[in-house]
């Protein structure tokens, strides 16, 4: 299960970097159209090869998604709800990122189509311009370039806003785990106090256990030896002894609960509760 969570983490480091290099890539393709309207060879092929990469990868996602989901519906003990959110805000991630995907790719399609028309008429109004030679046609000329421009400089403006939605998307999904774990250690450590104790009332129930033996032991070993009165004088001793044991083990455990209350509170205090 564990390693099947690093590969999940390793694909969805790569599915965002491959997503971010798309989009620029979609960025550039308006300074890449040659004077036919049509997209130079080696952006074709970079744009191609980097699309095939990008559905092998999100199919890959999605397959590590639900053989983690398989898991957790047969683990014993069933998963916690840490987990179980993980495993939600993982599918979240898989569908804004075939979202992000899709839209980019449609709109380097509908650039090529634009350009592709562009393209056939600048055909035509070259072919008009050289049989008018005329002002006004030049200046016709002229302002549909500048017409053009504009339109190019809009569509690199929508592409940039998009490849900037689609880092602030990765970066949520980065703190969005760091925030789970943080949750899950701040639910363990609130168990510190309850540890402690159970350790200081094993540790008293041992040491009852084992004075008890000691004593009974050296009372039949008086018995045997003095008689009686040896025995009254240690037992007058041994009450002593186990009231300051008493009070040494509840100087003990008070500094053992301070302790672990003082672990908690700085805890609490670094995750922000």
């Amino acid at each position: 299960m564990d390693a099947v969570k690093r590969d999940l983490h390793t694909t969805t480091a790569h599915v965002s970097s491959l997503l971010t290099r798309y989009s620029r890539l979609a960025q550039q393709t308006s300074t890449h159209y040659s004077s036919s309207g049509l997209l130079n060879d080696d952006v074709t092929q970079r744009t191609t090869e980097l699309e095939t990469e990008m559905e092998h990868s999100l199919e890959t996602f999605t397959a590590q998604i639900e053989r983690l989901a398989n898991l957790y519906a047969t683990a014993h003990p069933p998963p916690s709800a840490t987990q179980t959110h993980a495993l939600e805000r993982h599918r979240e991630v898989l569908i804004e990122y075939r979202k992000d995907f899709a839209r980019t790719k449609t709109n380097l399609r509908d650039a090529e189509q634009r350009a592709n028309l562009l393209g056939s008429v600048r055909d035509e109004i070259s072919a008009f311009k050289t049989s008018t030679n005329s002002s006004v046609t030049d200046r016709l000329l002229q302002e549909r370039g500048h017409i053009d421009n504009s339109h190019r400089m809009a569509d690199d403006a929508l592409n940039q806003a998009y490849a900037t939605r689609q880092e602030f998307a990765a970066q949520r999904s980065g703190l969005t785990g760091i925030q789970a774990r943080m949750n899950g250690v701040a639910a363990q450590v609130p168990m510190l106090n309850s540890v402690i104790g159970m350790i200081n009332s094993r540790r008293r129930r041992d040491s009852v256990i084992m004075g008890s033996v000691v004593g009974v032991c050296v009372l039949f070993l008086l018995w045997y030896l003095f008689g009686l009165d040896s025995i009254e004088l240690f037992l007058a001793d041994t009450r002593q002894g186990v009231i300051v044991l008493e009070q040494y083990k509840q100087e003990w455990y008070y500094i053992m609960q301070n302790f672990g209350s003082s672990i908690t509170t700085s805890h609490q205090k670094r995750v922000g509760y």
